[in-house]
């Protein structure tokens, strides 16, 4: 069977961290990652930005995995931006509404800008 590689690695930067993504995130990859999120305590002034421009796939464990995260920092009252490039991925995020409850990006530039104003989802994460 092939092993497909999944990849987490953290960019903290002056006021928000990047948290990049690489792979597929699917049901049966992403325990390890999904362990290792839930133990971050990085601080940041404004947020967290989910770099996916080089995620392959995604299931519902995946999106999972972020909404949890999210309600994590947002007791925190930090907010999340998702950089999206990929058609494919654009696509399952809008399947699956999670698009609703996050700001989706084309760029670090324009996740961090919007990380920094007050960005309102259609669905609350609680909504979710």
């Amino acid at each position: 069977m092939n092993q497909k590689k999944i990849a987490m690695s953290i960019d903290t930067k002056a006021d928000y961290i990047v948290i990049a993504f690489t792979g597929d995130l699917e049901y049966g990859m992403i325990e390890e990652i999904k362990s290792e999120l839930q133990t971050l305590s990085l601080d940041t002034k404004h947020g967290y930005i989910i770099d996916m421009q080089r995620v392959t796939n995604i299931d519902s464990t995946g999106f999972g995995m972020i909404v949890n995260f999210a309600k994590k920092v947002s007791v925190k009252d930090k907010k999340i931006a998702i950089i999206v490039v990929d058609d494919f991925i654009r696509n399952l995020f809008a399947i699956s509404q999670v698009d609703k409850v996050f700001p989706i990006a084309e760029s670090e530039e324009q996740a961090r800008k919007i990380i920094k104003e007050d960005w309102l989802g259609e669905l609350s994460l609680n909504d979710y």
